[in-house]
Formats: C-alpha cells, sequence, structure tokens
C-alpha cells in the first residue's frame, strides 16, 4: 500500500490551521482504518468504482480512508468548502483528490445555491458516504449502494428548506456531470446529470425519495469485452457490441429510504434501482437494519439483496449467433461480471470508544446468484467461471474517527 501520501495531507492540514484569518476558516477531518477478509481464497471482496481488488488477506483497501475538509467564510452569505480524500482507487494506490470543491450561497433563508465538485446525491446517505463514523455499518451495504459507483458531481445544485407545522421539509435539485474509472483502464461517465430528491424529517424519523437521469458513457477495456468485441464484429454483430460499450446510453436511477432513531433504537431501509439501456445491466437492491443501544455499545442486524432486471447482453441474442467454441461462455462471463446479485445476512457490533471514535466488527454470510460475481472479484481466470452460486462468509473490522 502507498501510505506515503497520508502524512503530506496532514502536512497540508497543519499548515492550513495557520492560516492568519482563523475566525473565517474552520477545518475538520475523519479517518477510516478498516480491514475485509473473507472464507474464500479464489473470492475477493471489493467495492466496484472505489478499490482495486488486491491479494492481500485481510484487505485494507475496501474501506480505509483519510480525509481534511476545510470551510471558509466569504462575508455574510457565501462559502468555499474544500475536501481531500485519500483511499485506495482502482489503479491501487492511495493519491489524494478533491471530492468536495464549491463555492455556497445563501441566496434567501430558506434557499441556498452551491457550484462546483459536490457529492451526487443517488442514496440517502450519499453525503457522508466518505465518513464512516456517520454510519453504523463498517461500509453502506453493497448491494443497494453498489448500484452507482458514481461519487462526484460536477454542477450546480439547490437546497430549499422550510418548516411546515413539525416537519422539515428539503427540497434538493442538480444538475451536472460525473465520471470514474471503474477498472484502470475503463472509464465511465454520467452527462447531463438531471434530479432531485425530497427530504421529509418529523421527530425521530426521516423519509428519502430521490429520481435522476443522465447519459451515459462506460467504455470496457476488461478481458472479457476486448476478447468479445472483434469476435461479434467478425461475425457482423456490431448491434451488440455497440449495447456493450460506447457513449451513447442513457439511464434512470431512483431511490427511497427512511431512518428511524430515538436514542435507543435504529431502523434503516432503502431501495434503489437503476434502469440502464445499455453498457451495465438494469437492477434493484434494499436493505432492512435494525440496531439496539446499550449505552456506548449498539448490536445490529442487516439484511440485504440485490438483484438483476436485466443483462448488458440479452441472451436471446446469443442464441442466434453460430455455434462457436467457447463464444456463449464468454459472453455469459461478460453479463455474469457485471451482475452484482447476491443476498446477505449480517450481525454487527458498534461501540462508541470516545464522543469521536467508534470500532465496530460485522460478519457477513453472502450467497451469490447463479448468474453472478455479487461484490466479489475472482483471485484468477479460473476462478471466473466458478462465481455464481457460492456462499461466501466475510469479516469485517474497522476504526472510525473524527477530528
Amino acid at each position: 500500500m502507498k501510505w506515503a501520501t497520508i502524512p503530506a495531507l496532514a502536512m497540508w492540514a497543519l499548515s492550513a490551521s495557520a492560516s492568519d484569518d482563523l475566525q473565517a476558516l474552520t477545518l475538520s477531518g475523519f479517518a477510516t482504518l478498516g480491514v475485509v477478509a473473507t472464507d474464500k481464497a479464489d473470492m475477493r471482496f471489493t467495492r466496484v468504482g472505489i478499490d482495486r481488488p488486491g491479494t492481500e488477506r485481510p484487505d485494507t483497501g475496501p474501506d480505509s480512508v483519510l480525509g481534511v475538509q476545510g470551510n471558509l467564510r466569504l462575508g455574510e452569505s457565501s462559502s468555499a468548502v474544500v475536501q481531500v480524500v485519500s483511499r485506495e482507487n482502482t489503479k491501487g494506490n492511495y493519491a489524494p483528490r478533491p471530492t468536495l470543491a464549491f463555492l455556497s450561497h445563501q441566496v434567501t433563508p430558506e434557499l441556498s445555491a452551491r457550484a462546483g465538485r459536490l457529492r451526487i446525491p443517488f442514496f440517502m446517505q450519499s453525503d457522508s458516504l466518505n465518513i464512516n463514523y456517520a454510519h453504523p455499518w463498517v461500509r453502506p451495504p453493497e448491494e443497494v449502494y453498489g448500484l452507482s459507483p458514481f461519487a462526484d458531481l460536477d454542477g450546480i445544485d439547490l437546497l430549499y428548506r422550510v418548516r411546515a407545522g413539525e416537519t422539515d421539509i428539503e427540497l434538493h435539485p442538480f444538475f451536472g456531470t460525473s465520471r470514474i474509472s471503474l477498472y484502470p483502464d475503463t472509464k465511465a461517465r454520467l452527462k447531463r446529470v438531471a434530479g432531485a430528491n425530497l427530504t421529509l424529517s418529523h421527530g425521530d424519523l426521516s423519509v428519502h425519495l430521490g429520481h435522476a437521469e443522465a447519459r451515459l458513457e462506460i467504455n470496457w477495456q476488461d478481458p472479457f469485452y476486448t476478447a468479445l468485441a472483434p469476435a461479434l464484429r467478425d461475425l457482423g454483430r456490431d448491434g451488440i457490441v455497440a449495447r456493450m460499450a460506447g457513449n451513447d446510453g442513457t439511464t434512470r436511477f431512483s431511490s427511497a429510504g427512511f431512518q428511524w432513531d430515538d436514542g435507543r433504537w435504529l431502523v434503516i431501509g432503502e431501495y434503489a434501482r437503476r434502469q440502464a439501456d445499455r453498457y451495465a445491466n438494469s437492477a434493484h437492491g434494499w436493505q432492512l437494519t435494525a440496531g439496539h443501544r446499550f449505552g456506548t455499545v449498539m448490536p445490529y442486524m442487516v439484511v440485504a439483496r440485490h438483484i438483476q432486471d436485466a443483462a448488458v447482453v440479452d441472451m436471446e441474442d446469443v442464441r442466434s449467433l453460430p455455434p462457436l467454441p467457447g463464444l456463449a461462455e464468454l459472453i455469459s462471463g461478460f453479463n455474469a461480471s457485471r451482475n452484482l446479485a447476491q443476498h446477505s445476512v449480517t450481525a454487527g457490533v458498534r461501540w462508541d470508544v470516545r464522543s469521536n471514535a467508534a470500532m465496530k466488527a460485522e460478519f457477513t454470510r453472502a450467497r451469490t446468484d447463479a448468474n453472478a460475481w455479487g461484490t466479489f472479484d475472482p483471485s484468477s481466470e479460473a476462478a471466473a467461471s466458478r462465481m455464481g452460486g457460492r456462499s461466501i462468509n466475510i469479516l469485517s473490522l474497522s476504526v472510525d474517527v473524527t477530528f
């Protein structure tokens, strides 16, 4: 692992704190040291678009993160926010990158506008995805949050907040673009992202509803695609290749969730759905979490499911192809490698050892669907053919802090 970048972030934070204008500038940060291990040597846990699956057992890449954030007031109504995060990326290094960099202006007491790099708000917990201390889990359930690896939104949004009786209402429209590296040589992009979220908070209950649409680009360069594309073109099936990768797709994303937290009981439920006409499969997922606090300790349970609605390549098209040796298997592998379908049950515990620090442990029993890789990556080419229909035990540990 390349931890040399983390001291550099710390030096940046120390130098910034020496600013002459301490009243206008505030600094904060967060960090997680996390490890995850599976009981299958040929299957490695991965978070699509976040880390690069490695050979380490246990693996620190999926969850470990260090972030520093600076907030600068620019007069009575405006401010600037910059957040820099170091975590393993799909290239396998820890190069720091700005995950937030925006200007904010309070237009009226109810309405604020922001422009720059924001979080892409596809999920109920999107704003705090890097800040693991803010969540009960070691990580948000991948059956839901793996539906969109896109994290940043380069664009603008509005936050309109009003109170109706005892209910707080927030309307959040947004517009922009997003890009990500899925694998070292595969780039994905969302263009013309347009959407809106609605959040209602009443006492101990909060409810989230959201929908967004965008143009989708994914230019795959993984071994499945590079082997399939020339063979399909030789067969005159350019139409299938055009659905596998390119710059002319569309996608829609919808989500709904709730959270009940009365200080003792915590219940969280979330549902999300992705619809894509090409390049990615269509799928939906849900999760339900229930926990109970005993002082500073909270045991919890999570039940989660991810289901594929439509594969990238329709197998009806495959049946019409000439029976070339290995071609159908390659297409089936291509589809399976993009299918996160699985179900899981998790038992976990969170211990708040200090007001700004928590330790967490989770044991998960997951089973991939017959035609899916789930949230795992094969350790070899031979392992790729036996990813489906497997049961896997996963142990996850983390220490989360804020400062």
